[in-house]
């Protein structure tokens, strides 16, 4: 959170990109984020989470960065109905049936709020979630990518003019296709990569379920915390869900789950690659959780771009390597191929 204030703070001049590994918790901290900076007069909050978007054309687009405050009500001012850029920013009618009819830029749009709110002295923020979610969308034109508009656009933003904060949040898939390989947004861009939790952290947080979990009617030993690190790590997603469980089955019997469904999970991936791609890629995190670049050969990119996408392995744009998406997906990668072996 310091490290986010921190970057509002000084003058709009990068995109900041939050990434790591699934469930680590990014989106929690948008919102965590979004709740305490929402009450600021400093700031116009623009807070999208295309999670929750259907996206598969630019008038989908259009429909999720540009909404009725009320839906399809709208909300009389003088003649006007007015409407909202990510639930915020007003826009009359007029301007929102001529964004439809693409006979307006939704770049140029957002440039004159951001300019407007500017001479307010309100700093604009926005954060996307999921951005990701545009790729494969194009302009009206189909000759331009949409994501790669948007993300000029951004630069324009914070580089160039100094206008908005831009926080993406997004799966690793997003830095392999565009971020890594474009050189004009690695050197306009900040990282910050959101992790799993420390073991000192978890060791902290199962030794005190009461304090934690408001649960006072169960405990946890050392041992079964060990068990638990040794299954899913930090992963707090998969924490939750075992203690969840404890009160209806043994810790043995929810382990033994845990690894029999990620090793069916690594096996069903495989078997959709009758290429037998799938299979060379993952027998090298046979014995490793991450590998730099070099473990692999250029063909593979593919495969390993599909594996970030299915949330198999993720990938670290700033030390270059892809790693397991968790200690769960370990034991995955581990026990098809001892089933294998064994067979």
């Amino acid at each position: 959170m310091a490290e986010l204030r921190g970057y509002l703070r000084g003058e709009p001049n990068s995109i900041l990109f939050l990434h790591g590994p699934k469930s680590s918790g990014k989106t929690t901290l948008m919102y965590r984020l979004f709740k305490q900076i929402i009450q600021e007069n400093a700031y116009e909050i623009n807070f999208l989470n295309l999670r929750k978007v259907f996206l598969t054309s630019y008038d989908d687009f259009i429909d999720a960065f540009f909404k009725s405050t009320e839906q399809n009500k709208g909300i009389k001012t003088g003649t006007r109905r007015q409407y909202s850029l990510f639930g915020m920013f007003k826009l009359d009618a007029f301007t929102e049936r001529m964004l439809h009819q693409k006979k307006e830029d939704p770049f140029l749009v957002m440039e004159r709020e951001f300019q407007r709110l500017q001479k307010k002295d309100i700093q604009p923020v926005i954060i996307i979630d999921e951005f990701h979610k545009l790729d494969g969308l194009y302009m009206p034109d189909k000759q331009k990518r949409l994501m790669v508009e948007l993300m000029n656009f951004f630069v324009a933003m914070t580089k160039e003019s100094h206008l908005c904060h831009v926080i993406i949040a997004s799966s690793d898939a997003f830095f392999i296709e565009q971020v890594y390989v474009d050189s004009k947004l690695r050197k306009t861009s900040r990282f910050m990569k959101l992790d799993y939790l420390e073991k000192e952290d978890v060791f902290t947080w199962l030794g005190d379920v009461g304090k934690y979990n408001k649960v006072k009617e169960y405990t946890l030993d050392q041992g079964q915390i060990e068990l638990i690190w040794d299954t899913v790590g930090g992963s707090a997603w998969e924490i939750y869900s075992i203690l969840e469980q404890l009160f209806q089955r043994s810790l043995t019997e929810i382990v033994d789950k845990i690894k029999r469904e990620k090793v069916a999970m690594i096996a069903d991936w495989c078997f959709r690659d009758p290429t037998g791609g799938r299979v060379k890629v993952l027998e090298l995190f046979r014995e490793t959780d991450v590998l730099g670049i070099r473990a692999f050969v250029p063909e593979q990119l593919n495969t390993l771009g599909q594996a970030v996408k299915d949330n198999i392995l993720y990938y670290d744009p700033l030390d270059g390597v892809y790693g397991v998406q968790g200690k769960s997906l370990e034991w995955g990668i581990k026990g098809y191929f001892d089933v294998e072996n064994a067979a």
